[in-house]
């Protein structure tokens, strides 16, 4: 009897054991699922910005090539005259710097002065 007791006893047991881990699994399970469909439902929202910034993006990036103020030259003729311009163009020689002292304004009018005294008394 007591073996019969000790055996039922062990089958509630596993029984138990097992309904334990299948509770545990389907938690786990849970767990995954809504790891899933949060990451899902981030990513999707995810998704609908980048195809509305892409949009606005590129209507922007149309507005602004397709407008032109009214006073400039169109593309092509501004090639055409930069390459006129080009052909025309003398080669520069790179033979140096010739540097000038620059006169300053305040010796300009001593200059003059003595220009002026230089002319009187010639005259």
């Amino acid at each position: 009897m007591t073996r019969l007791l000790f055996a039922l006893l062990g089958v509630i047991l596993l029984a138990v054991t097992a309904l334990a881990l299948v509770w545990l699994a389907g938690q786990l399970l849970v767990g995954l699922g809504v790891f899933v469909v949060g990451a899902a439902g981030v990513l999707g929202r995810l998704l609908w910005y980048l195809a509305f910034t892409g949009v606005l993006a590129g209507i922007v990036f149309f507005v602004a090539s397709a407008w032109r103020p009214a006073s400039r030259i169109a593309p092509v003729q501004a090639q055409a005259s930069a390459k006129a311009k080009a052909a025309k163009a003398k080669p520069v020689k790179a033979t140096g710097f010739k540097l000038r002292v620059a006169q300053s304004d305040k010796s300009a009018p001593a200059q003059a002065q003595a220009a002026e005294v230089q002319q009187d008394t010639t005259a």
